[in-house]
């Protein structure tokens, strides 16, 4: 074998042992940088969990402050109504007084007459 077969065949296996070695380093260097970019990502992600928890908060704020306006709203209207419904209660009692009263005098009126033409 000639110098420069050696020499080949020398590179050849350092090319052959150096190749797991640099596939190895490649790979471990592949892997961080997945875990960097995952980490990033994983980051990000946080941040936006935290964005949304903060508008979820808000839109809660903001739900139960118009459920307490409504509510105060609906009670407000209730008073109302109750008050609207002892003055109809009391005109009817008045008018129901007014027609026994009416209806009394009528009937009143009625039997001096039959006694007057009877008589």
């Amino acid at each position: 074998m000639s110098e420069t077969d050696r020499d080949t065949q020398d590179t050849a296996q350092e090319a052959r042992l150096a190749e797991p070695e640099h596939f190895s380093l490649f790979q471990q260097l592949e892997t961080r940088e997945r875990l960097v970019r995952l980490e990033e990502e994983n980051k990000h992600l946080k941040e936006l969990i935290k964005e949304q928890g903060e508008k979820q908060k808000n839109l809660r704020s903001v739900i139960d402050d118009l459920r307490t306006e409504q509510t105060s709203q609906l009670n407000e209207r209730a008073w109302k109504l109750g008050q609207r419904i002892d003055t109809l209660a009391r005109r009817l009692d008045r008018l129901f007084g007014f027609w026994m009263l009416s209806t009394m005098l009528m009937i009143l009126f009625v039997v001096v007459l039959m006694f007057k033409a009877g008589v």
